[in-house]
């Protein structure tokens, strides 16, 4: 029994590469959806734990920097 080996066309491997770039974009996509939502999520929390219900938060809590010491180790740096 002979084996063949069939050469994909230039259309096959075209659409095979379309169907592959436009998951990864719709993939993008929603990671960076995710990404606005948490880090509106996350300033929404910071907010309110700073003002607890006052119009104006106080000044030298350092709050949002002991955070950062809290979550860097397990989420690096930036947050």
């Amino acid at each position: 029994m002979k084996t063949v080996i069939r050469t994909p066309s230039g259309s096959f491997v075209q659409d095979i590469k379309a169907i592959i770039g436009q998951a990864r974009t719709q993939a993008l996509r929603r990671v960076d959806f995710y990404r606005v939502e948490m880090y509106w999520k996350v300033g929404e929390r910071i907010f309110n734990e700073e003002q607890q219900g006052k119009d104006r938060a106080d000044y030298g809590s350092y709050l949002i920097r002991e955070l950062a010491k809290e979550i860097e180790a397990e989420y690096g740096s930036g947050f």
